[in-house]
Order: structure tokens, then sequence, then C-alpha cells
């Protein structure tokens, strides 16, 4: 009998630990100022036209398959494209009153496997209807003059929990309030994790 409460009590021992554990790795902490200079700098977000990262604010998602992929590629890859000539001539490129926009899925899949850790196969291809695509070519393309480009992005606030990085802003751009951009430590960079309005933190 003895031996059954010791091993009882063992149990709760190691139970408490490993619960004080998980509660520790998930304590949140402020990002220090020179943290948060990081984010409003040139080095991740901002710097020169045209920095993706800064696409990732153009639309909201609660996971990383549900972004907006018409808006996150609306300006294009900011990966080099070309035009062949039969291209030119089936989008009737030379005579549009507005310039072409090309991605091709290679470059889509780069730029998402690099920033989501998904590919274009993993999304819900939200958005891709607005384009048009050519199978033959496997790309999307898209006509425009205006554009969904932020030249400046200035995070107000910002916090660690674990691996997760949460950024705060007030979306000045789209003018629709504050919002918490989430990303996720990995591999000396970050993933974008998610994109949503303050109030369903």
């Amino acid at each position: 009998m003895k031996k059954m409460w010791l091993l009882f009590f063992c149990i709760l021992f190691v139970s408490g630990a490993l619960i004080g554990c998980t509660s520790n790795d998930s304590k949140i902490t402020p990002l220090s100022e020179e943290e948060l200079e990081y984010f409003n700098g040139d080095e991740f977000f901002n710097g020169d036209y045209m920095n993706i990262r800064n696409q990732f604010l153009s639309s909201l998602y609660d996971e990383p398959g549900k972004i907006d992929l018409f808006e996150l590629f609306y300006c294009g890859s900011g990966l080099a494209e070309s035009f062949t000539e039969a291209e030119k001539a089936i989008l009737e490129v030379d005579d549009a009153p507005c310039p072409c926009e090309k991605n091709s899925r290679t470059n889509m899949d780069a730029v998402l496997t690099q920033y989501l850790g998904v590919t274009l196969a993993d999304t819900e291809r939200i958005g891709l209807e607005n384009m048009t695509y050519l199978e033959e070519y496997d790309a999307y393309y898209y006509y425009h003059g205006d554009t969904n480009y932020r030249l400046s992005i200035t995070f107000f606030d910002g916090e660690i929990e674990g691996d997760l990085v949460r950024l705060f802003y007030n979306d000045n751009f789209f003018g629709d309030g504050e919002k918490v951009l989430t990303l996720k430590k990995q591999d000396g960079s970050y993933l974008f994790i998610s994109n949503v309005l303050k109030a369903d933190k």
C-alpha cells in the first residue's frame, strides 16, 4: 500500500513539473525597443520596392493556408518574371491599357514556402479566381494600374511567447483598425502565421 501511495505522489510531482515547464515556455514578454526597431526598420519590412514581406499585411488570415493570394501577389512575387511572345499574344499584353503582372507557380511556391511554410497546393487558393490562369505556362496574370503595396510599416508594440512574435499595428493603409501580425521564429528568420484584427486575437 505504501508503494502505491509513493507511486501516486511521484506521478503528481512529475505532472506538476511538466505543467510548470509548459507554463514557463508560454510566458509572454514585451519586445525590447531594439527588437521593435528591427521590425520597424528596413531589414525585414519596408526597405526598397518591392519587398514581398510587406504584402503579408495586405489581407486578414488566421492561418497560413487562408491568406488571400490575390492580395499577396497583386504586385507580383518580387522575383523576376518574363513573357514569351506567345504569352504576350494570348494576353494581348502590348495592347492592354494597364501593365500585366505575371506570377508563375514556381515563384509563388518559392515565396509561399519561404514565408508561410506551405506551397500553393496547401492553401485554400483564396483570391486566385481574380487572376487569369494559363495552364500551358503554369502562371497567373492580372492587369492593374493601381497598387495595394504599402511603402511603410510601423508597429506600435510587440510581444514574444515561446517562438511566436506578435506585432501590433494600426492599419492606416486600409483604415480598418488595429491588427495583430503573428510571426514564428524559424531558421534565423520568420514564418508568417496570421494577420488578424486585434479584437479577434
